[in-house]
């Protein structure tokens, strides 16, 4: 048996003070610290990044939307769709006027808020009917001879009877809303459309009532490059029935 002389004796062994300890927790909180730190400015960079992007150089005013339907519920921004339409039909139309989806930083809001109505009209129906009655004549011939005749003949009629009918529809209301610097909105202007348009057969024709978010959203884009919120003779009163 082969003994070892190395023995180990507790001077060797480091032991930790506490001095030690506090030190290295101290700096072990400081680098989380750091990291939290580190991380939450990330986020705000891709955050206002997000937004930057959302929002052209070129633009001069900057509004978003919220939506509210007659249910009172409430939302916000548009669809990506209604975003679609909005970059291809009006961006270059009306320039300098952008959507951004919605954040505290947006100066204009779009206020739509949707009214139920009942629409009562008439429509005419007509009626048609075919009556068959006899006919009994006498033909006189040139030369004097007479014959008789009998016989059917039809008859057609039409009657034109008016009918009423109602339904429903939405009256949308849009408020141009500019944000004060206490966080509360000023109403700067209204524009209103009716939820009414044509169609044959349950064929829609189109128009402002096929689309009224579009047609409200359009005119008040418009009345905004006009000049309309540096305007002070522009009022909120005005509700435009199209």
């Amino acid at each position: 048996m082969i003994k070892s002389n190395n023995r180990i004796r507790h001077s060797d062994v480091p032991v930790p003070r506490v001095g030690d300890v506090s030190a290295k927790e101290g700096a072990l909180h400081r680098l989380l610290r750091w990291r939290i730190v580190a991380r939450v400015a990330a986020i705000c960079v891709l955050i206002g990044t997000g937004l930057s992007a959302q929002v052209q150089p070129s633009c001069t005013t900057i509004f978003t939307v919220v939506t509210k339907d007659p249910l009172n519920n409430f939302k916000q921004g548009l669809s990506a769709n209604d975003v679609k339409w909005f970059r291809q039909s009006l961006t270059k139309k009306y320039s300098g006027v952008c959507y951004a989806a919605p954040a505290p930083t947006v100066p204009v809001v779009f206020f739509i808020s949707v009214t139920p109505a009942v629409y009562h009209g008439t429509r005419v129906e007509r009626r048609t009917s075919t009556h068959s009655g006899p006919v009994n004549g006498t033909i006189t011939e040139q030369d004097g001879s007479t014959s008789q005749v009998n016989g059917t003949v039809e008859t057609t009629t039409t009657n034109s009877t008016a009918v009423p009918y109602s339904f429903d529809y939405g009256v949308y209301t849009l408020s141009v809303e500019r944000r004060r610097i206490d966080g509360k909105f000023d109403v700067i202007h209204r524009f209103q459309q009716k939820g009414l348009y044509r169609a044959i057969y349950g064929i829609p024709l189109g128009g402002r009532g096929h689309h009224p978010i579009h047609a409200v959203i359009e005119d008040a884009t418009k009345w905004i490059y006009k000049g309309g919120l540096s305007d002070p003779l522009q009022g909120a009163l005005e509700l435009p029935q199209d």
